[in-house]
């Protein structure tokens, strides 16, 4: 072989790398788009469009280009752009750009696309190496070249700018608003906002949440009284007082019952005023109340402004959450969790920064050995217990049941008022004959058939329900059994859930200092059942429960 015959030519050199440079007159007609559309909560509704107005601004562009995008690629997103890397559809996107799935995006502007540097930074690199070969917007001319990228980036930082200023401006009328007790466009349920942007009590909603909290107070599950609300009609108020249905669920509940505001006190950030000072509130239930439901000994405690903080090997547990408080300072301790070399390690630490123990924790070990050694002493095992016991879970049931009959004869009635209903709808489509007039009927049957099954369904369970709250209570032999094995079933269990499962029922809270359980307060029907000379101690340790003062 002749070695001239490998040598490379200047005019060959030059076609090689220019066959090897991507090729930046390709016509956008051969792209490949994605459509991004978003819309923040932090955006007011005559700063930006809509999702619905920014997608059909994208389309026209979309078919100005003489492009199809495919609906995989339409991506609608309601979540800030002022931060880098809380948003997962924007980041899915730019990885499919990033893999060669995708050319371009299409958007209404810079802005939709981000308000941070961060992410800024990503798309100009992205384009400066003609990974993402084009940018459409409907209202700004983009041309991938120098001066199109520097007009871009300065777009950008106006839009990192605004969204700072907006912040602050957001605060400051926030602050203003809680000063003068003003509702702040955060919906709360059973109330209404009156002309004046003041909380109103609204007519049956109002009286349907107060009940809840009563049911709160009276012991009901969370599961009860979520299904009490369910079926008693509750709709929810959005913005501009407009209706609307919501999803009753668990963590909802839970918002309600620690909001403040429900017993007169609006709290947002460090702004606390009362309501009743500022106008005629009617809150739906007392101050002691709301400390009561919420495990609070005192206002100072409720309202303490405390500094959680995480190291990079701790995290937050869900272990007797609210439950255990500090000897030195009363304050409630955060129950953590950190990995050891060969297992967790779960305590509850000290949060506020005023106390001396502020970041020193007590080991979850310490109340677990603390309940075995309780319960070895059985402290419910008399006879005088279980007759108290026996009394107490007789009277439960009855409430119980009282309670259960008036819910199954509402779902009862409800489901005979929606067969009715059914069946009157029915006769008049065999006669209705105009056909807009028959679709809206038709929907109507539909929701109806909904309605029906489900307040079927909903008596049902109450009936399977009624049948369980019937049973006899334990005999005494069976009762001491039950508490006799708890020591043991508690060690057994592996998980801090279950472990927690069994212990919470029993325990309000415990006062710890470093290595001893100071105090603890039992849970009702439990304070009743303990036999008095338990309560007299033994040991030369003190094992009066502490109450919890309201």
């Amino acid at each position: 072989m002749n070695p001239l015959d490998n040598i490379v030519t200047q005019a060959q050199l030059v076609e090689l790398i220019q066959q090897s440079q991507p090729k930046r007159n390709e016509e956008p007609k051969n792209f490949r788009y994605a459509i991004y559309v978003r819309k923040s909560t932090d955006d007011s509704d005559k700063q930006v469009r809509s999702l619905e107005d920014q997608l059909d601004e994208c389309k026209k562009v979309a078919g100005d280009l003489g492009v199809i995008v495919l609906k995989e690629n339409i991506i609608e997103e309601s979540e800030t752009a002022k931060e880098a890397g809380v948003r997962p559809k924007f980041r899915k996107m730019l990885d499919k750009i990033i893999a060669g799935e995708l050319d371009g995006i299409i958007a209404w502007h810079p802005n939709r696309l981000t308000r941070n540097m961060l992410e800024a930074g990503e798309i100009i690199d992205l384009l400066d190496k003609y990974i993402i070969k084009d940018l459409k917007f409907s209202s700004h001319t983009f041309v991938n070249d120098a001066s199109g990228k520097m007009l871009l980036g300065i777009v950008f930082v106006m839009a990192k700018q605004y969204s700072e200023q907006l912040s602050v401006d957001i605060k400051r009328g926030i602050d203003k608003s809680v000063e003068a007790g003003l509702y702040i466009n955060k919906p709360k349920h059973g109330y209404l906002k009156d002309n004046n942007k003041r909380l109103q009590p609204d007519a049956n909603n109002w009286a349907i949440i107060k009940e809840a909290f009563q049911m709160k107070l009276n012991g009901n599950t969370l599961e009860e009284i979520a299904s009490f609300i369910r079926n008693s009609g509750y709709y929810s108020r959005g913005k501009e007082n407009k209706r609307s249905d919501v999803k009753v669920s668990l963590s909802m509940l839970g918002n309600i019952f620690s909001d403040p505001i429900y017993a007169g006190v609006l709290q947002y950030g460090k702004g606390v005023v009362n309501l009743m000072e500022l106008y005629d509130f009617t809150p739906m239930i007392t101050v002691e109340e709301y400390l009561k439901i919420n495990q609070y000994r005192s206002l100072k405690q409720a309202f303490k402004t405390r500094k959680h903080e995480r190291g990079n090997d701790t995290r937050v547990a869900d272990f007797l959450p609210r439950k255990v408080y500090c000897s030195e300072c009363d304050g409630l301790m955060q129950a953590g969790v950190s990995d050891g070399k060969t297992k967790k390690y779960y305590y509850f630490r000290c949060v506020t920064e005023s106390c001396i123990r502020f970041k020193l924790s007590t080991r979850a070990k310490v109340i677990l050995d603390f309940v075995d050694d309780f319960l070895l002493k059985k402290p419910f095992a008399s006879e005088k217990a279980y007759s108290s016991y026996r009394i107490e879970i007789i009277r439960i049931q009855n409430e119980g049941l009282s309670e259960i009959n008036s819910h199954i004869a509402s779902a009862t009635k409800k489901a005979s008022l929606y067969a009715d209903d059914i069946a009157s709808i029915k006769l008049n489509l065999s006669k209705e004959t105009d056909l807009d007039t028959k679709q809206v009927q038709k929907q109507e049957l539909k929701r109806l058939e909904k309605a029906l099954l489900e307040s079927k369904s909903f008596a049902e369970e109450l009936r399977s329900k009624k049948e369980k709250v019937s049973k006899a209570p334990y005999t005494f032999k069976e009762f001491a059994e039950i508490m006799d094995a708890l020591p043991a079933k508690i060690k057994k269990v592996q998980s801090t859930t279950e472990k927690d499962a069994l212990i919470a029922p029993m325990f309000l809270n415990f006062t710890v200092s470093v290595k001893k359980v100071e105090n603890y307060s039992l849970n009702s029907p439990f304070d009743r059942l303990i036999s008095k000379d338990f309560l007299k101690g033994g040991d030369g340790e003190n094992r009066t429960p502490v109450r919890i003062r309201v």
